[in-house]
């Protein structure tokens, strides 16, 4: 990928601002501070300077987030998050406190009022405050209805079976895809990373690159990996390997010596290679 490559940048952009309330109103922040530059204080200047700081060096510098992306994030791009927050979260505590501190000034029970008014916005509007299918309760950023966090099954009864057979505190699950992007569950690693810190994850080679490698090669790689996570201080003489069903690369781990270990799954394998056998 090409380090002044536009598209990452849009790509980032897009999965974090895709709520555009919450931009409509960092904007107004920002415009408000902007519009007081003659009546300000050092905190007001300090603010809109760090804001447009951050806008300038982390979000649409095109160098800064490839960067992080490849380095830093590995492609996580969820956690890229993080820097996005940084100008708007301060910058609108900052904008709302004032606001409020300003109104006290003249009356307090006003500025209780506008206090309660500001909390009742960010926590009721998801999207835009018009769109009046999404105000209230259910929107996006509340949703006492429902878990979005839930585990499905399926993955709960993968770890089970894992930890189960585990002859240690700790053992490495090499997965197909450790991102989730040709995930068959979706959330498949994360809700592993959720349900126990038992397991450490770890990736193998995609299965284009794996297709291409000759069937010599494909043992070397094999022994390479897992001569690599055998250095692995997990107190576990099992490696656990997890693919979709039918996976060539499973099929090859079967010859290479691993055993399947049942579980109750509709979508995935889980292979064991022991070092004790």
């Amino acid at each position: 990928m090409d380090v002044c490559d536009l598209t990452l940048i849009k790509t980032i952009h897009d999965l974090f601002w895709q709520d555009p309330f919450y931009v409509e109103l960092y904007a107004v922040c920002l415009l408000s501070l902007v519009l007081f530059w003659k009546k300000m204080t050092k905190g007001r200047k300090f603010f809109l300077l760090y804001s447009v700081f951050c806008l300038v060096l982390f979000i649409y510098n095109p160098v800064f987030v490839y960067l992080v992306d490849k380095y830093l994030l590995h492609i996580d791009r969820v956690t890229a998050r993080i820097f996005q927050l940084l100008p708007l979260l301060f910058t609108e505590a900052y904008v709302f406190a004032s606001l409020v501190m300003t109104t006290a000034k003249r009356s307090k029970i006003l500025s209780v009022g506008l206090t309660a008014a500001i909390t009742a916005l960010l926590l009721l509007f998801g999207i835009t405050p018009w769109n009046r299918e999404r105000l209230g309760f259910g929107v996006g950023m509340y949703l006492p209805a429902e878990n979005l966090y839930k585990i499905p099954q399926e993955h709960i009864d993968i770890c089970d079976e894992i930890l189960e057979d585990m002859d240690g505190k700790r053992a490495v699950l090499a997965m197909y895809e450790m991102h989730g992007i040709n995930d068959l569950g979706g959330t498949l690693n994360y809700s592993i990373r959720m349900y126990t810190s038992r397991i450490q994850l770890d990736e193998v080679l995609d299965i284009v690159s794996y297709t291409a490698l000759s069937d010599e090669d494909r043992i070397i790689y094999w022994d390479k990996y897992i001569t690599t996570i055998q250095g692995y201080e997990t107190d576990n003489s099992n490696i656990y390997f997890l693919f979709p069903l039918e996976d060539e690369r499973a099929y090859d781990l079967l010859e290479y010596g691993c055993y399947e270990l049942p579980v109750e799954s509709e979508n995935y394998q889980v292979l064991v290679y022991s070092s004790t056998d």
